[in-house]
């Protein structure tokens, strides 16, 4: 029991599973319609392949139109004059751009998933061994290096060669 007026304790209820550590750093987009982002708007770095020099705080936005998306209805409604909304973009550009977006985003996690892998095999050999040493190991280890420093290379190099 809770000690404030005796209120339960409730465990977590997530709203998704648990992901893989490997997966946590990774993002996925969850979006249905990737021309739009599910905002009802075609995403502005898309409108931008169509229109050079587009502004989105000073052109009109573009409304997406990509077959099964209704992000636009349900965001801004029929209430919403369509005056006010870039009607150019036909279903079927809509859906090239979708596919444009989703080709990015698969190129993208399999970019991160490999620089993943790339730093864990470089972590892996950078640090192989080091991390089990104790301090007397890692003061032995600093005072081999200082003798090895102050060595004198030089006059070991000559008595060994003769002078030359």
């Amino acid at each position: 029991m809770n000690q404030d007026m005796e209120l339960p304790f409730f465990d977590r209820m997530p709203l998704e599973p648990p992901q893989q550590q490997e997966d946590k750093e990774i993002f996925y987009p969850k979006w249905s319609c990737f021309c739009c982002h599910d905002y009802g708007v075609i995403y502005s770095t898309l409108v931008k392949r169509i229109i050079p020099g587009y502004k989105e705080n000073e052109d009109k936005w573009p409304m997406c139109q990509n077959p099964g998306c209704n992000a636009f209805n349900k965001r801004f409604g029929a209430n919403v004059s369509m005056n006010n909304f870039d009607t150019r973009f036909s279903s079927l550009i809509c859906q090239k751009l979708d596919l444009i977006e989703r080709q990015g985003w698969q190129e993208t996690v399999e970019t991160q998933r490999i620089n993943r892998k790339l730093k864990e095999a470089y972590n892996k050999v950078k640090m192989s061994g080091c991390q089990d040493r104790t301090e007397n190991q890692n003061q032995e280890i600093e005072q081999r290096k200082q003798e090895i420093e102050n060595y004198d290379w030089a006059g070991a190099s000559k008595a060994y060669l003769g002078d030359d």
